[in-house]
């Protein structure tokens, strides 16, 4: 049959209705070689969802390499797809009826913006109305021939299997499973909300609820140790398809997969969360908003929203252990396309008798760029710091046994006879060191001395490539710090084991031996100003401020702005206090400071990241504040 092929580029016809979108009308061919072609239907999601006949199957893939071109004829017209959509399209093409799909990168005008932002709010739709979706993951092997006829519903119609569950787990974990589409941001929403979506290679699929229960056992979503990883996130993956989760909790379990657009991140999970109705009163998909803006919006919808604890679930996720590539993002946004840093949750003080504060009280969002003004007080300075601590298993282990040996003589030391006594800051152990006060400070003395020979010598030849500066600040800080193990030698204070309290408990959870998480992993040691040993965030500075913001108990790290706040932001601050007064007071959710803070003095500084400080605890009662009460203008 001969074809009119129009030598005019294909122009799109505008979308109508709000629920309008298109579909692709492929035609058939019994050639897998044969051009592809196709017309394009104008249709609404409305019509679809009430078609008994005509349904239409949508397409999950991975865009690939966008330089790889292949051409499809739509309507006539010569039109360039990726190769990863043309080898998709091809293996689908029936080859004697025309077969209706819907896939992105042609039923979506990609150069028209507004019509891609609409489109994309209509995505969960359209995954939804969708009778099936096919996963289409790339050309056929034989390892992905032996898992897809594994299931009961592959294509082939014939059911084979390996000796072994095992056998199968092994191929997935170590090939089918490492294929791109499953680290995409994309096809998590495309997977949560279909129907009935089939896992296709080459010509051979099958239904992706059977591979899921051939691989992994149904509903088991929780982490399984030993479990291989690919494995462990499509178990995760299959089990959130009966969730519904909150934005937060969607941003970070999948933060740091691939996205050729950052701000599909935040698109991407919108229509998938239980408090979407409220998400899009601050976030709107807009392709024409910076990916600044709309990673901005996202921060404060998490900040404002995200529940009673606010900051103290919101601030963890804005620290950045590596620098955002994202132009111009505020300091407190966090960068939800950076993988997590894999903290654990920094440390704080135990005390019962605090101020408690409703951070919404205490917080105004101000103009564009975005600046977050937070009311709080300053309770010390960064001094010398530390590199970097690295995961301890990753240390030199004779010198960690020698630490074991010494921690250990200690607790022998302390024995039986220890009596726990509590006051405001909770449960407190005691041992009695009554004739025992010189060897439980040579033995503490040899316990630091241990702990120097690691942040010594063992960490300056594991550094050799840290700047300069990074090297002279940890020599600073050694001395410091054997002042300090030595002062605290002498005061007689439990060293190690599980009676020990703050940074004596966390140098001990750090350096004992066995396979724990510790606070001080990927943190860096600091003496602050007053003499205190603190633990600080990676990029964190000599010179940086440590802040207790009102309503969190875990202080941060603030850099100081050397430029003064401009009048007109200060008049805004101003203003936007001056409107919280109006809010009416909700004693469950906690109090308001009793001050102005509309006259509060303003700093304008950045988030570094949480940090703790010894001796410090935030917002005690009757702690006598009030005068250091400051307005940081953070961006």
């Amino acid at each position: 049959m001969a074809f009119a092929v129009e030598s005019e580029p294909f122009n799109y016809r505008s979308l109508i209705e709000p629920d309008s979108f298109r579909l692709i009308l492929l035609e058939h061919s019994s050639s897998h070689t044969a051009d592809l072609r196709c017309t394009l239907l104008h249709t609404t999601l409305s019509q679809c969802n009430r078609d008994i006949i005509d349904h239409y199957t949508a397409l999950s893939y991975v865009w690939g390499d966008l330089t790889q071109n292949c051409s499809i004829y739509v309507d006539g017209h010569r039109f360039t797809i990726t190769a990863t959509l043309e080898a998709a399209l091809r293996d689908l093409r029936d080859p004697s009826r025309v077969l209706r799909i819907w896939a992105d990168a042609l039923c979506i005008d990609q150069s028209n913006l507004a019509e891609r932002s609409s489109q994309v709010g209509l995505m969960a739709q359209i995954y939804s109305t969708a009778h099936h979706t096919v996963i289409h993951l790339g050309s056929l092997t034989k390892c992905y021939e032996i898992i897809l006829q594994a299931a009961p519903s592959n294509t082939t119609g014939v059911v084979s299997r390996p000796s072994t569950t095992g056998d199968l787990e092994n191929l997935a974990a170590n090939d089918l499973l490492r294929l791109p589409w499953f680290s995409r941001v994309w096809i998590f929403q495309e997977l949560v909300l279909s129907r009935d979506p089939w896992v296709q290679c080459g010509n051979l699929r099958a239904r992706w609820t059977d591979l899921c229960n051939l691989l992994v056992e149904p509903g088991a979503g929780s982490y399984q140790k030993g479990r291989p990883r690919e494995l462990q996130v499509l178990a995760d993956m299959n089990y959130a398809r009966g969730l519904n989760q909150k934005m937060i909790v969607h941003l970070t379990a999948r933060r740091g997969l691939g996205a050729t657009d950052p701000r599909d991140f935040i698109f991407a999970h919108m229509f998938l969360a239980a408090d979407t109705d409220t998400l899009v009163h601050y976030v709107k998909v807009d392709y024409t908003k910076s990916c600044a803006e709309v990673f901005e919006d996202a921060a404060r919808f998490l900040l404002e929203e995200v529940g009673p604890e606010g900051p103290v679930k919101f601030f963890p996720d804005a620290s950045k252990d590596q620098p955002s590539k994202i132009e111009g993002l505020a300091s407190w946004a966090p960068d939800w396309s950076l993988s997590s840093s894999g903290l654990v949750s920094m440390y704080c003080e135990n005390l019962t008798r605090r101020l408690q504060l409703n951070p919404k009280y205490h917080y105004t969002f101000i103009s564009r760029p975005l600046v977050l003004a937070y009311v709080g007080y300053q309770v010390d300075v960064v001094g010398d710091l530390s590199f970097v601590l690295p995961n301890p298993s990753e240390m030199n282990i004779a010198a960690r046994e020698r630490y074991q040996k010494a921690a250990d003589e200690l607790e022998t030391l302390y024995g039986a006879g220890a009596w726990w006594s509590g006051d405001e800051t909770g449960q407190h152990r005691h041992v009695s060191l009554r004739g025992k006060e010189a060897r439980h400070e040579e033995l503490c003395l040899s316990l630091a001395d241990k702990w120097l020979q690691v942040m010594g010598n063992d960490f300056l030849r594991s550094q050799e490539d840290a700047e300069v500066d990074e090297v002279e600040t940890h020599k600073r800080f050694l001395p410091q710090l054997r002042n300090w193990l030595e002062g605290r030698a002498k005061e007689g204070r439990i060293m190690v084991g599980s009676g020990s309290e703050g940074m004596e408990s966390l140098m001990w959870l750090y350096l004992r031996i066995g396979d724990y998480p510790a606070v001080l992993t990927g943190r860096r040691l600091a003496i602050t100003k007053s003499g205190n040993v603190g633990i600080v965030p990676k990029r964190a500075r000599v010179g940086d401020m440590i802040v207790f913001l009102a309503g969190s108990y875990v202080s941060v790290v603030l850099r100081p702005d050397p430029e003064d706040p401009t009048e007109d932001l200060k008049h805004e601050i101003k203003t936007a206090f001056e409107a919280k007064k109006d809010v009416q007071d909700d004693p469950r959710r906690g109090a308001r400071l009793p001050c102005d803070m509309e006259y509060l003095p303003i700093k304008k500084c950045i988030l570094v990241g949480e940090c703790y400080a010894e001796c410090e605890v935030g917002w005690k009662y009757g702690e006598g504040q009030a005068d250091n009460y400051t307005v940081y203008a953070l961006r």
